[in-house]
């Protein structure tokens, strides 16, 4: 039962927020699931876990819509990233065109690594601030993610280049 379900999804959510806790200095990006439903209502793990450290991710069509497989959230879900269609490395040196949240995800994570590598003294809470304040907004988005918005790299890069010299705040 739905029930049933629920109470299992939101005791691994409790768990998981433990692991979570137990590495502040890691930015934790989750894939938001590829049910095409709604995270605020029907919890998925390890995605619900909300934290200063931890990234919920959903999938869109480059720029263009939201995946139709994508789960959302308005309150659950943080950003959207490309996710469908993506040219993945396979075994063989090949090379696959893949679609999921699970694509989408190290999109974010790279964008992250990014900033992490220009500037090292930024944490895990204040990279999140910056690529969730850096956001491309679109309608499509509105009531999807917190946000309403796609990660925009260059934005963000240029809000860590920024933060440097000035506020976090005023930097994004």
């Amino acid at each position: 039962s739905n029930e049933v379900t629920a109470f299992f999804m939101n005791k691994l959510i409790e768990e998981g927020k433990k692991m979570v806790a137990a590495s502040p200095d890691t930015l934790w990006v989750f894939a938001a699931g590829n049910s095409a439903s709604d995270n605020d209502k029907f919890p998925t793990s390890p995605t619900n876990i909300k934290a200063d450290n931890v990234i919920s991710v959903a999938a869109t069509y480059k720029y263009d819509f939201i995946a139709p497989f994508s789960n959302y959230g308005a309150s659950t879900v943080d950003v959207a990233a490309p996710g469908m269609l993506i040219n993945s490395q396979i075994p063989g040196n090949e090379y696959l065109k893949v679609s999921g949240t699970s694509q989408a995800a190290p999109y974010v994570a790279n964008v992250a690594a990014t900033i992490k590598d220009q500037n090292k003294k930024l944490t895990p809470k204040e990279i999140k601030q910056i690529i969730l304040g850096t956001v491309d907004e679109k309608g499509f988005l509105n009531s999807k993610v917190t946000t309403s918005g796609i990660v925009n790299l260059n934005r963000a890069t240029h809000a860590e280049k920024l933060s440097v010299t000035m506020d976090l705040g005023t930097a994004i």
